[in-house]
């Protein structure tokens, strides 16, 4: 009877303890207000997150249709074989990226509050071809 209590305290702390390290992620993720589109390892356009749009990106690999709506940015479409880019979901968060390898395509929140490493210019480090 007395291992049965103790096998629920410590159940009961350990989701205590799971429940504050949540809270507490949760109150430092900060929001992006931009989102950025890279092409080729190229910045080539950038909007504000906070305003509805849709922006068709057009490559010399292929097209992706990126939709920007209730602060959150997501590609709808794309006609990549494999389409895993539209599967990445939304992204609002600092930090956040959808990918789409075959039009090399990159589609990233930035501009958060988030304080960027000493040394760090926040620009790409290295493209793989």
């Amino acid at each position: 009877m007395k291992k049965r209590r103790n096998d629920g305290i410590l159940v009961a702390v350990l989701l205590g303890i799971s429940l504050i390290a949540l809270l507490a992620m949760l109150a430092l993720r900060r929001g992006g207000s931009q989102v950025v589109v890279y092409r080729e390892g190229e910045r080539a356009e950038s909007f504000a997150l906070s305003e509805d749009r849709t922006y068709v990106i057009d490559s010399a690999y292929g097209m992706n249709r990126l939709v920007i709506s209730d602060g959150e940015a997501f590609l709808a479409d794309a006609d990549c074989p494999d389409r895993l880019c539209v599967k990445t979901g939304k992204i609002k968060f600092d930090g956040q990226t959808i990918v789409c390898l075959p039009h090399k395509v990159i589609v990233a929140i930035e501009g958060g509050e988030k304080e960027k490493a000493e040394g760090s210019e926040g620009e790409i480090d290295i493209v793989a071809k």
